[in-house]
Formats: C-alpha cells, structure tokens, sequence
C-alpha cells in the first residue's frame, strides 16, 4: 500500500500538493477513478478516490478516515546537530521510520554547526513516514541547549542524558519503561560540557549508556530509538487490511 500525504484530511475532497500529485500520477500512475490511502501525519490514516488525475493538483473524494492510536510510550529526542549535515537527515528518515513523536536538535556549547536546514529535513520525515506507512510525523524544533533545559523544566517526563562518563553503568536497554514520555539527550560530537551536564544532574537527568561502545552522535541518538521502540508493544501501524 502507498501512502499519500496531505497536512488537512477534514474536508470531504482535498487537494494533493504538486509534489504528491506528480508522485501519486506520474510515479505511481494512479488514474481518475482509483482509490488511495492518505495521512494528514497526525494519526488519521483515510482512503479516497481520485476524481481528478491532474499533475500539478489531484483532486481526491475522501470515502473513509480512520484515527491510529499514538505509541502509549513516546520518545522525545534531543541531539546535537553533526558538522555533516547528511548524517542528521539519515538519523531523522531512519527515526521516523522505527517511530519517534518529537526531535528538538539543540545547538550545545561544543556543536560544530550552529544552523539546521529545517523544511528539508521535513521533507524528508514525510518522505519516511510514507515509505514506513505510519500516520505520525514528529514535531520538529531546533534552539538553544540552555533555552531547551528552561522550557523543560516543568515537563513531567522520564529524562535521561547519555554522555561519555567512563564511571556510569546503567544502560537504557535496562530500563523499565511501559508509557508516557522518554526524552533522551544526545550531545555533540565534542559530547556535552561539563556545565550542560551539570545543569542537566540539577533537573533529575538520569545518566545512562548506549551500550559499551562510543558511538558517534547519530549512531546513538538511532540506538535511542530503538530502545525505546522495543519496549512498548506493537500498536496499530497504517497497513494494507485498515479499513477492508
């Protein structure tokens, strides 16, 4: 099953962007008539006809929606951006497609870029939440290290920091985990200073492992995602048998 995107799926008959529309027509070679399966990236999954085949604007009748429950354990990911930009637009098509509810990439005091092309690596994350056939496209920021800390200060979530401490053996594999919200910080690749993991100990962080390998930066914040993944059960994906 391919999934189509559009950001609004309340109207009875929507607009495929020129994007969507060349892909839906042109590569999928879709006709008037066929139907097809939508997701506005914010859990509704939807099946339309479409009525006009038009390249540059597919017009679609929706027939039915559908809401996909969210994960019941969901994973807020906050990492530095690499000096190599691909390596951060591998880590959020890779997140998206395991499933991740939130990236913030935050600009520590050791990163090497201060500045993230953010409309391209949403254009990826759609591209990814398509390819894995999910209806929940990660919220997506990026600010300051200490501006990130403040405004989380009053959230109620599991925090844990993961940094190079050759004394701390706790492994977040071993922690037990079953809902609510994870948020995981990964530091740049200079790892974080001393006084952002001081700040960090000062709001109840707690100090876990990726394994007992140093891993580069997108490599643990990917590990993160799988973790976290592999201790919630399977919940409701989008999937070819939805809605027959």
């Amino acid at each position: 099953m391919t999934v189509f995107y559009h950001p609004d799926l309340e109207a009875n008959t929507v607009v495929l962007s020129v994007e969507e529309s060349r892909h839906c027509i042109k590569a999928m070679r879709k006709r008037a008539g066929d139907t097809v399966h939508l997701t506005d990236g914010k859990g509704m999954l939807a099946e339309a006809e479409i009525v006009s085949a038009d390249l540059t604007g597919c017009v679609v009748s929706i027939i039915w929606r559908e809401e996909i429950p969210a994960r019941r354990l969901r994973l807020h990911l906050a990492v530095a951006p690499t000096k190599n930009a691909d390596r951060m637009e591998w880590l959020t098509e890779k997140a998206v497609e395991i499933g991740i509810e939130k990236i913030s990439f935050i600009i520590c005091e050791h990163s090497e870029r201060p500045k993230i092309d953010m409309e391209r690596l949403r254009r990826i994350a759609i591209a990814a939440l398509k390819q894995s056939q999910t209806c929940h496209l990660p919220e997506m920021e990026t600010l300051l290290f200490t501006d990130f800390i403040e405004r989380e200060k009053g959230n109620d979530t599991l925090r844990y920091i993961a940094w190079c401490d050759e004394n701390n053996h706790s492994q977040l594999v071993h922690e037990t985990l079953s809902q609510g919200e994870v948020l995981l910080l990964i530091g740049p690749e200079g790892d974080f200073s001393d006084p952002e993991i001081e700040m960090c100990r000062k709001m109840n962080f707690k100090e876990i492992k990726l394994g007992e390998r140093r891993l580069r930066t997108e490599t643990a914040a990917l590990y993160g995602c799988f973790a976290i993944a592999a201790k919630q059960p399977m919940d409701a994906m989008c999937s070819p048998t939805m809605g027959e």
